[in-house]
């Protein structure tokens, strides 16, 4: 759920106003001078996801980077022959 650009930017002056009121304590206007940056990250990346669309488009390029290529793999495993020693009979090495 999307948050409205204009409840952010309230929150970010009010943000602003608490900072100014307590400039005399560092550690809390650096606090809220935290939570502004969070807070324009935040309508930044909201932006940027409606810039691009709906976020979710998925190219083939990407797929296939994510998922592999499955030809490469199916070839690239080994194939495994029974091979009989001595009156062995099995793959296993407890078959005598």
């Amino acid at each position: 759920m999307a948050v409205a650009t204009d409840t952010i930017l309230q929150k970010m002056k009010r943000e602003l106003e608490e900072a100014q009121r307590k400039s005399a304590n560092e550690s809390v206007m650096r606090k809220h001078i935290a939570n502004i940056q969070l807070l324009s990250e935040l309508l930044m990346e909201e932006q940027s996801v409606a810039e691009s669309g709906s976020g979710h488009d998925i190219t083939a390029g990407e797929m296939k980077a994510m998922m592999g290529d499955k030809s490469a793999e199916q070839s690239s495993k080994p194939v495994q022959t029974t091979v009989n020693h001595d009156g062995a009979n099995g793959d296993s090495i407890f078959d005598f």
